[in-house]
């Protein structure tokens, strides 16, 4: 079932990312693989939250959430809505900055540090 959750979270991020009005096609072959390297960083950050979400469902988790936008013990809604929102305005702001590969690598850099 989670990797289930977690394909169709990545389907929904991927999605909201090809829905925007964006010039994506304009983008370089890095910065298109970096921002693939982003997506997937956060399907696996969202696969490791709902993890951590059915862990503290039984009586003794000793897994809690660090991220203080959804608390220590949030709802997979929430941090469905989270991922999606916060995804849709990253990439709106990366599709205008004029330095798209460096802050793709600041992204990535500090995704994989969270993902470990």
């Amino acid at each position: 079932m989670n990797k289930f959750i977690a394909l169709l979270v990545g389907m929904i991020l991927l999605s909201v990312a090809g829905s925007c009005n964006a010039d994506y096609k304009d983008w370089s072959e890095k910065e298109k693989q970096q921002y693939k390297v982003f997506i997937a960083l956060q399907v696996v950050d969202t696969a490791q939250t709902i993890h951590m979400i059915n862990c503290q469902k039984r009586t003794r988790c000793p897994l809690y959430e660090l991220n203080p936008i959804l608390g220590s013990n949030p709802r997979k809604a929430e941090l469905l809505a989270l991922k999606v929102i916060g995804n849709f305005i990253i990439y709106k702001l990366l599709d205008k900055s004029t330095k798209r590969s460096k802050t793709l690598r600041i992204l990535n850099i500090v995704g994989s540090i969270v993902v470990t």
